[in-house]
């Protein structure tokens, strides 16, 4: 290492003397990497010259030896793999951090490990507040079966307690919740929502979708200083896997003003392009704010609908019923009843000039908003949209060329996929699984991919997203060479997927996705290199430094 430095140094003596000092002198040096630029014509690169905040020049440690100058910080990666910085395309930014500080029940791996991780909690919670977050997963357990309020209600006689399953689309909520919330047996559904019911009729406790918001609605609502903080705690979580820029999906008034401030203090460490709710598109709409509009920092210009639900709580939506439960096919939310009533707001969005994005899950969910982009595109006309269908999970075969004719880019979640690999096929039988998480198939067909997490509900770790999209090895182990292996894509295909893909999503390809002259200077460095390791391996890398705008926000200890 100090030898490739000494060398470095010598080389830029030489060059200076030969042809002159370049105009610049770099902030930040870059030496001793193997630099995976994202550029097709120029893949590889030695060594990245930054200066304020931006990448000034890529190449050889000879070619950039002579933007070093006195005041130079000089970063040796050690020979160490760089790359473009993660950018992840869905996630629940501020939901993320407050998770990291919530009870936590994604690995109970019981229902008496759950009540007692719920009971432990509200041992730790003040008189009149509320036991949250949970991301507990039912087929974990042996056998799997639904939470119902009677598990939790004994540890938790005063506390209410209302906690989600991982995939955000059910919840269970403790006697005290359902009482502060009025959901008695008299409660109708609301449209787009469960309420599951006991044979008496009672509720359970568990709520689907859109019945999850006669709960959320009698919640306590956070204060600024619990918001900053679970911002805080998401950016330091978020830089310490190498993520650089996210796009955050449904974020609430109080989150952007969140960020706002972060952002005009100089506390924002991961550029934030956020995608408000569909349902308030006029309040962008009213102060001409369309796609992109912002800083490198902080944009809007987006909007995020619901289609359907997800396949754990069996509320996508399909074409046919669902093979363990066939009295449902999953259900349309709450936004789309009555459909007229998406169609005029999606196309009233988009004549806003505002980026359209939907989570859609189910084959028939999918196919719908498939047919309300088509709808949008006819009423105002043909141009450069990047509609987005989030997710994207399980697709009807003759829906691909429509996917790809339109340009639709498809959001997805690898991650997803080795964990609902457990079990999916059990849901929803050996046929449809074939075009289920079909990104090799997207990528045939000319469909851009995005990359991302959909953090809290997944892991945040970027490489754990290109293990699962390279390996596709589900996470009990059963699967090892790959769950539905012809959907597997390349490691590189992943990279670009987290990099370029989720900058193109978001119409930033010109600055994010590469490492390139003008770009913004985002990068990080792993402990090992991605493109020569086993795939296998690829879950236990880790991230050695991240670089946003050229000043290091995270930095391993060694």
């Amino acid at each position: 290492m100090k030898t490739a430095l000494i060398l470095f140094v010598l080389v830029g003596l030489a060059a200076a003397c030969r042809t002159g000092a370049p105009a610049l002198v770099a902030d930040l040096l870059i030496v001793n990497a193997r630099v995976w630029t994202g550029v097709p014509s120029t893949p590889e690169a030695e060594a990245v010259a930054i200066v304020g905040g931006r990448v000034a020049a890529v190449g050889t440690m000879a070619d950039l030896a002579a933007w070093r100058g006195p005041a130079t910080r000089v970063l040796d990666a050690g020979g160490a793999r760089a790359l473009p910085g993660f950018n992840d395309s869905h996630v629940h930014f501020i939901g993320g951090g407050l998770q990291l500080d919530n009870v936590d029940l994604r690995q109970a791996p019981s229902p008496r490990e759950f009540a007692r991780l719920i009971g432990e909690r509200v041992q730790q919670t003040p008189a009149g507040e509320w036991v949250l977050g949970g991301d507990w997963d039912d087929q974990l357990w042996n056998p799997p079966a639904l939470p119902t309020s009677r598990l939790i209600d004994a540890v938790s006689p005063a506390t209410p307690v209302f906690v989600n399953r991982f995939d955000g689309h059910m919840a269970v909520a403790n006697a005290v919740a359902l009482k502060l919330a009025g959901v008695t047996a008299a409660t109708p559904d609301p449209p787009g929502g469960v309420i599951v019911r006991d044979a008496a009729g009672n509720p359970t406790g568990l709520l689907k979708d859109a019945a999850m918001g006669l709960i959320t609605k009698v919640i306590p609502p956070f204060t600024p200083a619990r918001r900053s903080q679970a911002l805080a705690r998401a950016l330091e979580h978020a830089a310490s896997l190498g993520v650089t820029s996210v796009r955050d999906m449904g974020p609430d008034a109080g989150d952007l003003s969140a960020y706002a401030d972060f952002a005009e203090s100089g506390r924002l460490t991961v550029r934030i392009s956020a995608a408000p709710s569909e349902l308030q598109w006029a309040d962008q709409a009213r102060l001409g704010i369309r796609r992109g509009f912002g800083t490198p920092l902080f944009r809007l210009g987006a909007v995020k609908g619901f289609a359907d639900g997800s396949l754990g709580s069996t509320t996508a939506y399909f074409f046919e019923p669902y093979t363990d439960a066939p009295a449902t096919r999953g259900l349309l939310a709450d936004e789309m009843i009555p459909l007229e009533g998406m169609r005029e707001r999606l196309t009233g969005a988009d004549a806003a000039g505002l980026q359209l994005c939907i989570h859609a899950i189910g084959d028939q969910a999918i196919s719908v908003v498939l047919d309300l982009f088509t709808a949008v595109t006819k009423a105002n006309g043909a141009r450069d949209r990047r509609l987005r269908i989030e997710h994207a999970q399980h697709l009807a075969a003759k829906d691909f060329d429509r996917f790809a004719s339109l340009g639709v880019v498809a959001a997805v979640q690898p991650y997803h996929a080795i964990d609902d690999g457990r079990w999916a096929e059990r849901r929803i039988g050996p046929e449809r699984i074939k075009t289920t998480y079909p990104f090799r198939t997207f990528l045939d067909k000319g469909v851009r991919l995005a990359l991302g997490s959909d953090w809290p509900v997944a892991p945040l770790n970027p490489l754990l997203g290109i293990y699962a999209a390279v390996t596709r090895a589900t996470l009990d182990g059963k699967h090892p060479d790959g769950w539905v292996p012809a959907q597997k894509i390349t490691v590189e295909e992943a990279v670009r997927g987290y990099t370029a893909g989720s900058a193109y999503a978001e119409f930033t390809e010109g600055e994010k996705g590469t490492i390139a002259p003008d770009a913004l200077a985002d990068i990080v460095i792993l402990s090992d290199d991605i493109f020569t390791i086993a795939p296998a391996r690829i879950r236990d890398v880790k991230v050695r430094t991240t670089i946003v705008a050229g000043q290091v926000v995270y930095d391993a200890p060694r």
